[in-house]
């Protein structure tokens, strides 16, 4: 075979963003669990994050991102990811990408939390990450094959390498795709909590498939919870973008009071993690929050989507949006280097599946757009220096594969899941977690017999095992993650990773992450 044959399990802007760095000659399969577009990429109403400012600089955007993410970033990956992404952004605009502009023609940057400059670059004002996708799947077209409604079950492993996919299509006829790579680029595990701005696909998949083939899976402790989400009467609308906060919107409670002022030198703009501890704890004190928009002109013209979304949940934005975190992000899982490989040979890891070591302990905002395109073209790049050497063989056996598959309801593992492992934590807490998700009595069920909504569950249940046992032994707060009982960050955990594989689970030294960075939100 002269090409090589490669599977996408995912359909984001990571997946399509690797796809698009491919040569045409290669056979690229994007396998998506429902539509093409049902991606937390295609909701994404922050922008993409760059120094393209003549007075930014990467090492600014290095330094904010080291701010952001509270002494655990991998620095020679940001360095070396935001330096591509700064490229990356440069060739979207050759290419006639359409961001958003001023009057004089000049692309229009704006301002988010722990940034130190204005440099996100928007499209459609709020609709960024449906633009881009719309975008990367029109260079794509007919050049890859896409599968919709197909769910990736199990990797194949053979002779210690990926060696493909096993899948369940809607009708629920099971398949083996056999190919020389596999990415993964499935997302995170927003659905395992109550209140979330992913798409309901999202369900840990990658992360679960990864962990089942003997990959590794750290970080899975730093959750980040998006502090503004439209919430009213216990149902979340959507998200309130941080671009809000960055045009002038502030927080405040039912007597009008700023609730950021004096809590941190950056109030409103502050890092995400302290803004949702923030309005978690004026919640604890039946003190609801809302979102003012006063001192924002034209608001409906910046904020379309936001827009939209207020007018269906019913609420005047001129009264205030009223707002609560939801999870968003996860800045851990499968653990990669910067070109995406993982402990696995031949299986990768890009977008929010991957842990790169970017983000660190807490995302900085619009990062996450930079990282899932950078992570799919240096992927792409990384397979295309590989020697083409003919593995691919026959169609796999059938193989019996067996689910674990806890008898659990859904909903009450996100009510657990959010009041023991969410924005603040404790030891008790998370021990009664711990001890739930591991006393559930479990399905063995085989592949060919299994619902995807009870793959779904599996892949949760593990990603739920993975967050509350590193949430349990870190015993410090860092970032997104914070513990009641040890508030404060400990210099003995400066580094340290919490690292998960079907073997063990062990804390390693990292030494890639800033000796010198001390500061912590």
């Amino acid at each position: 075979m002269s090409e090589k044959t490669i599977i996408v399990i995912g359909s984001g802007t990571a997946a399509l963003s690797f796809a698009s760095s491919l040569p045409p000659s290669y056979q690229v399969t994007v396998i998506t669990k429902k539509n093409v577009k049902n991606s937390n990429s295609h909701y994404a109403q922050g922008g993409i994050a760059a120094s393209y400012a003549k007075e930014d600089s990467i090492e600014s955007h290095v330094n904010d991102t080291l701010y952001a993410g509270c002494g655990h970033n991998d620095v020679t990956a940001v360095r070396e990811l935001l330096k591509s992404g700064k490229k990356i952004i440069n060739q979207l605009i050759v290419s006639q990408f359409p961001f958003d502009v001023d009057s004089y023609g000049e692309v229009s940057l704006g301002k988010e939390g722990a940034h130190s400059i204005r440099r996100i670059l928007h499209a459609g004002g709020d609709a960024t990450g449906r633009i881009l996708v719309d975008f990367l799947l029109q260079r794509l077209s007919g050049r890859i094959q896409i599968i919709e409604h197909e769910t990736a079950l199990d990797l194949l492993i053979e002779h210690g390498r990926c060696a493909g996919v096993a899948v369940k299509d809607a009708e629920g006829s099971v398949s083996y795709r056999r190919s020389d790579y596999v990415v993964l680029a499935a997302g995170g595990c927003g659905n395992l909590y109550q209140h979330h701005t992913n798409d309901s696909a999202i369900t840990g998949d990658g992360i679960a498939l990864a962990y089942r083939a003997g990959a590794e899976i750290t970080d899975m402790e730093f959750t980040q919870f998006h502090p503004t989400l439209l919430i009213k009467n216990g149902a979340a609308y959507g998200l309130i973008s941080e671009a809000v906060r960055g045009e002038g919107g502030c927080l405040t409670d039912l007597s009008g009071r700023r609730i950021m002022a004096g809590r941190h030198p950056l109030e409103d703009l502050a890092p995400r993690d302290v803004v949702s501890r923030a309005i978690h704890e004026e919640m604890m004190r039946n003190n609801p929050i809302s979102m003012d928009c006063s001192r924002i002109s034209g608001f409906e013209k910046r904020f379309p989507t936001i827009t939209g979304i207020c007018q269906a949940a019913g609420i005047d934005i001129s009264d205030g949006i009223p707002v609560a975190p939801g999870m968003h992000f996860l800045m851990g899982g499968v653990k990669v280097n910067t070109w995406g490989e993982t402990a696995v040979p031949d299986l990768y890891a890009i977008g929010e599946t991957a842990c790169t070591g970017l983000h660190g302990a807490n995302r900085l905002a619009s990062n996450s757009l930079l990282e899932a395109l950078v992570s799919g073209q240096r992927a792409a790049e990384h397979i295309i220096q590989k020697p083409a050497n003919g593995r691919l063989k026959k169609a796999s056996a059938e193989r019996d594969i067996i689910f674990q598959v806890p008898d659990i309801q859904l909903q009450e593992l996100q009510a657990r899941m959010t009041n023991a492992a969410g924005i603040v934590r404790e030891k008790e807490q998370l021990q009664a977690l711990e001890k739930w998700l591991s006393d559930a009595f479990v399905h063995h069920i085989n592949m060919k017999e299994i619902t995807i909504e009870q793959a779904e569950l599996s892949f949760l249940w593990q990603a739920a095992k993975l967050v509350t046992v590193s949430a349990l032994l870190r015993e410090e707060s860092r970032g997104a993650h914070f513990r009641s009982d040890f508030p404060q960050t400990e210099e003995q955990w400066r580094g340290k990773q919490i690292i998960h594989s079907k073997s063990e689970t062990v804390i390693r030294k990292n030494e890639g992450i800033w000796k010198q960075w001390t500061f912590c939100s």
